[in-house]
């Protein structure tokens, strides 16, 4: 099979793309490497510098003609979502939409959405949210993510299979620990260092954390069926930041206490994932347990084992 991932050079994209090349499928990344790094990508992906935006997209697709379409990249940042919500909804829907219109011109016949699930639920009525839960996203960038999928659904031609993965929060090795990123790799890389850190808020808000290997695998399913599906992918287990903190530091060997600062604006208290439609329609189920992925993200970081 030829896929095409956009943001296959970012964190979760360059694990999807490893999948993908150790199942024997061709692969071409678009990425602009604003975020990602080429240096995430494994020997055998052919790389395409673009912006998802950029018009010259159409041809990119209709020369490689893929037989899917797995769409990642985004601006990710929900502060930066906030700062700037502008550039946020031209990188997530305009250049969404712009994926979508190239995948369409190639007669591709397969698309993968990967979406946010922590951002998209917003302040939850029950925990854990399945995909039925009301979209109340407290975001810009929940809100893009959101208008994105809805936009694929009315304008994907109804012979393309729309994939949607709504990921809770997903941690792993090639997380970027510098500037915007997820409090795994801050938090791993500032105890590797001995460096402080800083918990936003009281620490007690609970996070679903679903490993990148899961998530891959994930899309390595999705992406072999014929029909349409929308899932949630997480572990369905809420973890607080202290816990998550605690369980960290005892790995590191970590000696300092946090310190506590004001909460994030756009953040919600508590996001747990129901991931019970996954298992029906997918047959997945997540395998790496908290404490083991924490260990081999640490160990990917420079942390002897």
């Amino acid at each position: 099979m030829k896929v095409l991932v956009t943001g296959g050079a970012g964190f979760i994209g360059s694990h999807i793309v490893d999948t993908l090349l150790a199942d024997g499928h061709q692969v071409l990344v678009v990425d602009d490497l604003s975020t990602g790094k080429e240096s995430n990508l494994p020997k055998g992906a052919r790389l395409e510098r673009m912006d998802v935006g950029d018009p010259g997209l159409g041809d990119v697709m209709l020369a490689f003609r893929p037989d899917a379409v797995s769409h990642l990249a985004a601006q990710i940042s929900v502060p930066g979502s906030a700062a700037n919500p502008w550039q946020d909804a031209v990188t997530n829907i305009v250049g969404g939409i712009n994926v979508a219109r190239a995948a369409a011109e190639s007669t591709c016949p397969r698309f993968v959405y990967i979406n946010t699930g922590g951002a998209l639920y917003g302040v939850p009525d029950y925990l854990p949210c399945d995909e039925d839960h009301p979209i109340r996203p407290a975001s810009p960038y929940g809100l893009s993510k959101w208008t994105l999928e809805q936009y694929l659904r009315l304008i994907l031609p109804a012979t393309i299979p729309l994939k949607v993965l709504r990921l809770a929060n997903v941690y792993g090795p090639r997380q970027d620990p510098e500037g915007e990123a997820g409090v795994v790799a801050i938090f791993g890389g500032r105890m590797i260092r001995g460096e402080g850190l800083v918990i936003f808020g009281d620490g007690k808000q609970t996070r679903d954390y679903v490993y990148v290997g899961d998530v891959a695998r994930a899309h390595r399913i999705a992406l072999e069926g014929q029909e349409s599906v929308t899932v949630n992918i997480g572990s369905g287990v809420g973890t607080s930041v202290n816990e998550l903190f605690q369980l960290m530091a005892k790995e590191t060997e970590y000696p300092l206490l946090p310190e506590y600062g004001d909460p994030r604006p756009g953040d919600v208290e508590h996001v747990v994932l129901d991931v019970s439609r996954a298992r029906r329609e997918l047959g997945w189920v997540p395998h790496t347990t908290l404490e083991d992925g924490l260990r081999q993200t640490l160990a990917s970081m420079g942390l002897a084992d």
